[in-house]
């Protein structure tokens, strides 16, 4: 539960990917904290419902819901119930699932069970009830000791549905020889050309993994797995290494399945305020009357029964272990780019067990102070000081495992040299923490932050203890205990009062004891790394031909035609539970946003406020300065290096270090972004910029807040020489974060249609992050004029006259919060403005704008072993009135046509069709092709113009369009849309009327309208740079990066 508590930091936020499926829609509903539920008064502790027994019931009065852990009598599953006054249910159930080796078992299994059941024998159920269902989420994911299947939905029918779906998914799945060759691994002939056939491994997973340990973080985060945790399940790759992956046969699967999917070796969880026993009653009849106790699935473990104590127990010299690994993928290789790519992790195992709520509560307390802001121990030491350039994966406190680790992970090291130093910075910070102390304030803001996180009302509450509650599980701990907070921070509070060194002694008595085990990993970048893999990859293809004989080449030809053959048949979904169109209301006024205007102070700044039920007495803000047409072009690519140290650099009252700790003393934060929107009647020609700043806190620390987010504004020292040196070190942190290489060809596809569209990429696209790693190298005099650019942009957009404010809040708080509005920001503000020096922008360019002459097709070329293919066409804006069949018809194309060719057929992990404002894009993830994947692209153009689906498609289609739009709304983004874009109550309703009168008839005609003659595209590929010469001979610009 702590965890959702304590904000990570921007190390932490670099959590390696964790294998999933998972269709997500928006934000769900918020954190019960009204009352509880009354759907489980009445059922007593010792009493058996439907054969399951209540074995406690606890209140948790800190979230105002009631825990109930239940027994089933014959088989002994388990089954956590969270009774909540939430519409938002969940329901899953868990598995323990420890690999014995890498060969993806359990991952392959859990893309497999959503393959079809007995029940549902259709190949997809997992994507065909996307599109039959309200859902508000629907995952499964593969752990590193557990699997799960989640999913939330507002709607009880839903509920139902999916839940039979699922649970027979997972316990009577078909599990067919001809889906394992799909998702898991498959070989294929290919014909190379001249007559000549070579192998090729192909898979989902297979394809999935490849991209993921391509990936440097991915790699480098196993790394550190596989060294400190040699010997334990841990060391294995749960997801799958590639290298063994193909090795993993069909019967293994099966075998996995029967010991491990059993309800002896189950956790069944629901969470919402839908009755319990009807779970247990559909549960019980429908699952467990199937089954019987099994001893050998109730005794899996994740530690093989070896004492913690000698797992953990340090054993000799622990020497630094060398890797090699890939460049980052989206990081250049020439001068101080290769020190981004080099990673240093110390890592060691903390003498705690992973279910102890307040050892664990404590070491992620420890974790935040000693990497989570600027102004804590190890940021000091490691990265202000220049040792490194940021933290990377594997910093922190790691809870994923049965043995809970500590680790200290930097990158952008100069070189092997650098690492006793690092060494000895962080065994200093650790003693003069324990000489001297945690900072007070530190620690009060941070319990200032754990206070007001549990009140924020939180969109994934259910799916959050979810979480914790099946890991907990898994490793066999306390249910109840972990997830109350009050005893937590009630121990606390006595242990420091008794003895004011408690925090301390932590980091003497677990950080710097010598007797638990401690590696050091050491990743080194090899610009040849994924080729050689590929060469590796290629030799054991080429052994492995060599070894077939005729009939077996015979045997691998005709599998890959009965798989052909298999995906191309048609599938009985009718026999899939669905919802209809009659189960969506015609009007959806609980996600309408209730706001009038005022206008505050003599600057008459307009100020929304927004009417919800609670808040919890949080106030949440909203202030946006409107700077469309305000910057000189040269200053626009600067804008986000603003709104990112904004918040960072000190003013002239506070230092970096204090402001860091005086914000978090009073607010969640605050944060600030660049935003670029296209006009909702014209997205092509017009586009509007603007700065959103936002923040939330509790009525208490209103005055201070919005005194701080006004220093920021006007008071930020961009000049000062303490902040000039941060400055250099948050681009140089910038500069080396590992990319996105979907999201940057997506931006880069839509830059050509829409001035918008420029502007992302300016800001969040590929073309940013080259200009960050340019600036990265400034020298000082170009440091000071790029500083000397951002005081000029802040002083230019940051004033009364660009300003729009936006308030959530309950009503009993809105005249506290106009008054402070108006006193402690806008007519401070107006002040600052007002005896401010008007300022030229640099007459001279600091970096000139990149060259953005767009070429049709676009090919950016990367150490990375697969590859992201989007096309993007010119398309229609937000208020046009084909823009939402538009919408509908490139949800039919994704999951009628895309899925089938691209992700099942090609191998490609993802794929989906989206419209934009202005743009329509086709995309592709983790792909093993690309000039194929561009003309499957243009086949499900004219299979949309030849109106090659059904009614019923277009039916699912509207279902997925209506979770999405109906996803409930948190009180903290209630108005967000129509303070940012303008969009009304009135508007929405317009298009969902619109929406619910669509037809097949009005899809095809809008198809044929924008796609019957191939309009002009821009093709954009970021992937394995191997394929550079045969997408040169193809047309493409080229860029090798």
């Amino acid at each position: 539960m702590v965890a959702m508590m304590l904000r990570a930091s921007r190390a932490f936020a670099r959590a390696s990917r964790t294998s999933t499926r998972r269709v997500s829609r928006s934000l769900s509903s918020a954190v019960p904290l009204l009352k509880r539920g009354d759907g489980c008064e009445a059922l007593q502790v010792g009493e058996t419902y439907h054969n399951f027994t209540l074995k406690r019931k606890t209140s948790v009065p800190e979230y105002n819901i009631d825990a109930l852990e239940l027994e089933h009598v014959r088989t002994k599953a388990n089954y956590l119930h969270i009774d909540a006054n939430d519409t938002n249910n969940v329901f899953s159930v868990t598995f323990r699932t420890p690999p014995y080796s890498s060969n993806g078992v359990a991952h392959i299994l859990e893309h497999m069970v959503l393959c079809g059941s007995h029940q549902f024998p259709v190949r997809d159920p997992f994507f065909s009830m996307a599109k039959r269902s309200l859902n508000t989420s629907m995952n499964a994911l593969t752990a590193d000791d557990h699997t799960m299947y989640p999913f939330s939905t507002v709607n009880a029918k839903d509920l139902d549905n999916l839940r039979a779906v699922y649970l027979d998914a997972v316990f009577f799945p078909i599990l067919h020889r001809l889906d394992f060759l799909q998702e898991g691994h498959r070989l294929q002939l290919v014909d190379v050309g001249g007559g000549t056939l070579k192998l090729q491994f192909n898979g989902v997973v297979y394809n999935e993994m490849k991209g993921n340990l391509a990936d440097a973080l991915e790699l480098f985060d196993k790394k550190i797995r596989q060294t400190l945790m040699e010997g334990t399940i841990y060391s294995h790759i749960s997801g799958g290494d590639p290298v063994e992956i193909p090795d993993l046969t069909y019967n293994e699967l099966k075998g996995f399945h029967a010991k491990h999917y059993h309800p002896s070796n189950a956790l069944f969880y629901s969470y919402g305020d839908l009755p319990l026993t009807e779970h247990l009653q559909y549960l019980d009849e429908n699952i467990m009357s199937r089954f019987e106790y099994h001893a050998d699935s109730a005794a899996v473990r994740v530690d093989n029964n070896v004492p913690k104590s000698q797992v953990i127990k340090r054993t000799g010299s622990e020497p630094l272990v060398i890797v090699d690994g890939p460049m980052s993928s989206t990081v250049g290789t020439e001068g101080n780019e290769r020190y981004a790519n080099m990673k240093f992790c110390m890592t060691k195992y903390l003498p705690i067990a992973s279910t102890d709520p307040f050892e664990t509560f404590m070491m992620r307390i420890l974790s935040y102070l000693l990497v989570g802001s600027p102004s804590s121990e190890l940021y000091k030491a490691l990265i202000e000081s220049g040792l490194a350039r940021d933290f990377s994966v594997g910093t922190g406190l790691n809870m994923s495992t049965f043995y809970p680790s500590f680790g200290v992970s930097v990158e952008g090291i100069e070189g092997d040299h650098v690492v006793p130093e690092i060494q000895d910075a962080i065994k200093r910070a650790y003693e003069s923490v324990v000489e001297n102390g945690f900072d007070k304030k530190r620690v009060d803001a941070l319990l200032h932050q754990v206070e007001l996180n549990s009140k924020h009302i939180d969109g994934d509450f259910g799916m959050n203890l979810m979480r914790i509650a099946s890991s907990v599980w898994t490793h066999r701990g306390d249910l109840t205990e972990n997830l109350q907070l009050n005893p937590l921070l009630e121990r606390l509070e006595r242990e420091m009062q008794a003895n004011p060194k408690f925090l301390e002694h932590y980091v003497r008595d677990f950080l710097l004891r010598d007797d638990t085990k401690q590696v050091q990993v050491l990743m080194r970048p090899k610009e040849s790394y994924v080729s050689d893999q590929e060469v590796k990859e290629a030799q054991r293809l080429a052994d492995l031909l060599m070894e077939q004989s005729n009939n077996d080449l015979d045997r691998i030809g005709k599998t890959a035609k009965e798989l052909e053959k298999y995906q191309k048949k048609p599938q009985p979904v009718e026999c899939l539970p669905t919802l209809t169109l009659a189960d969506i209301p015609v009007t959806a006024e609980d996600n309408f946003d209730f706001v009038d205007t005022e206008r505050i102070s003599t600057s008459e700044v307009p100020t929304q406020f927004v009417k919800v039920p609670t808040t919890n007495e949080i106030s949440y803000v909203r202030v946006l300065f409107d700077m469309t047409g305000l910057l000189p072009t040269e200053c626009q690519p600067f804008v986000p290096l603003l709104t990112s140290v904004l918040g960072s650099l000190g003013t002239s009252r506070l230092g970096s270090d204090a402001l860091s700790t005086t914000i978090q003393n009073c607010s969640d934060g605050i944060s600030c972004s660049g935003l670029s929107h296209p006009s909702l009647s014209d997205a092509a020609t017009t586009s509007y910029q603007s700065i959103l700043i936002e923040t939330h806190c509790l009525p208490h620390k209103l005055n201070d807040t919005l005194r701080i987010v006004h220093e920021l504004l006007a008071d930020t020292l961009f000049l000062d020489p303490e902040n000039l040196k941060q400055l250099r070190i948050l681009l140089q942190m910038q500069a080396t974060t590992a990319g996105f290489a979907s999201l940057y060809a997506a931006k880069y596809s839509c830059a050509g249609f829409t001035y918008s569209g420029l502007y992302q990429e300016f800001f969040s696209g590929y073309t940013q992050l080259e200009l960050l790693q340019k600036w990265s190298r400034a020298s000082d005099e170009e440091l000071v004029e790029i500083a000397t650019m951002l005081q000029m942009i802040a002083r230019a957009v940051f004033t009364p006259d660009n300003m729009r404010l936006s308030v959530v809040t309950e009503d009993k708080l809105r005249g506290q919060v106009s008054t402070a509005l108006e006193h402690h920001l806008v007519n401070p503000l107006q002040r600052s403005v007002a005896s401010s020096t008007d300022a030229e922008f640099p007459s001279h360019e600091i970096a000139p704008i990149p060259s953005l002459t767009l070429s049709p097709r676009t090919f950016f070329g990367f150490p990375m072993s697969v590859n992201y293919v989007v096309e993007t066409f010119p398309s229609v804006a937000f208020a046009h009135l084909d823009h939402v069949p538009l919408t509908v018809l490139a949800q039919v194309m994704s999951s009628c046509f895309l899925h089938q060719q691209i992700r099942d057929q090609g191998g490609a992990y993802g794929c989906r069709v989206s419209q934009g404002e202005g743009t329509f894009s086709l995309s592709s993830s983790d792909d093993p092709n690309t000039l194929k994947t561009l003309e499957v692209y243009e086949k499900a153009l004219q299979w949309a113009v030849d109106g090659k689906f059904t009614d019923r498609d277009v039916q699912e289609a509207l279902l997925s369009t209506f979770a999405v739009l109906d996803a409930p709304k948190t009180p903290s983004i209630k108005g967000k849309e129509a303070f940012v874009r303008g969009i009304t109550n009135e508007v929405r309703q317009e298009r969902r009327e619109q929406f619910l009168s669509l037809s097949k008839t009005q899809l095809v005609d809008v198809a044929a309208r924008y796609f019957g003659e191939k309009p002009s595209s821009h093709a954009v590929i970021f992937g394995n740079a191997s394929e550079a010469q045969e997408l040169d001979r193809a047309g493409f610009h080229v860029k090798l990066c």
